[in-house]
C-alpha cells in the first residue's frame, strides 16, 4: 500500500470515528506513519483530503452501478441488485458510510463535500426512476425516492448500532417486498 493510500485510509477511519472538524491532520500524519507534510504534498490541504476521501467513495458506488445500471434488460432485477448491492456495501465500506453520515449533519462540513454526495445521490434517483418507469410504477421518480429514503434509513440504522440491528434480515425484506411490488 501506498503512503497515499495510507493516508486515505487513515483519514478516512478519523474522520469517521472522530468527525472531520476533530481530526487534524497531525493526528492523521501520526496514525498513518507519515509526516504531515506529505499530506499537504499529496492532498493539498485538509479539504483536499475529504474531496479524495469523497471522490474514492463515489466511484466505488458508480462502478458497482455500472452493471445493473437503468439500461439493464430486466428493470426489476436492476432494482433487486440495487437492494443488495446497497446494503452489501454499507458493511464493506463502514468507515465511508459512518463519515458520509457524519457530514450530513455537520454544516461546515457538508458545505465541502455536499454537493459530490449529492451528485451521487441525483446519480442513483434517476438510475431507479428509470428503472421503475420501465416497470410502469405510476410515479416512478416518487417511487425511486422512496426506495432511496428506505435503504438510507436502514443504513443509518445499522450504522448506529451494527452489532444489534438486523441489516441482512432488513435487506432481504427489502428484496422479497420489491420482487413481488405490484408494478
Amino acid at each position: 500500500m501506498t503512503n497515499k493510500e495510507i493516508i486515505l485510509q487513515t483519514a478516512l477511519k478519523l474522520f469517521g470515528e472522530q468527525g472531520y472538524d476533530r481530526s487534524p491532520t497531525r493526528q492523521i500524519a501520526k496514525e498513518a506513519g507519515v509526516s504531515e507534510g506529505l499530506i499537504f504534498r499529496h492532498f493539498g490541504n485538509k479539504t483536499g483530503l475529504l474531496t479524495a476521501i469523497i471522490q474514492e467513495g463515489m466511484a466505488h458506488i458508480a462502478a458497482t452501478m455500472e452493471s445493473y445500471s437503468a439500461t439493464a434488460a430486466d428493470p426489476r432485477g436492476a432494482i433487486l441488485q440495487h437492494i443488495e448491492r446497497s446494503l452489501t456495501a454499507i458493511r464493506e465500506n463502514e468507515k465511508f458510510w459512518q463519515l458520509v453520515t457524519k457530514i450530513r449533519f455537520q454544516a461546515e462540513v457538508s458545505k465541502l463535500a455536499g454537493a459530490q454526495l449529492e451528485e451521487v445521490n441525483e446519480f442513483i434517483v434517476k438510475h431507479l426512476t428509470e428503472n421503475f418507469r420501465r416497470l410502469g410504477a405510476e410515479s416512478p421518480e416518487q417511487e425511486a425516492m422512496l426506495l432511496f429514503a428506505l435503504i438510507d434509513g436502514v443504513c443509518l440504522h445499522w450504522l448506529q448500532d451494527p452489532s444489534d440491528y438486523p441489516l441482512d434480515s432488513m435487506k432481504n425484506l427489502l428484496i422479497k417486498k420489491y420482487n413481488h411490488a405490484y408494478f
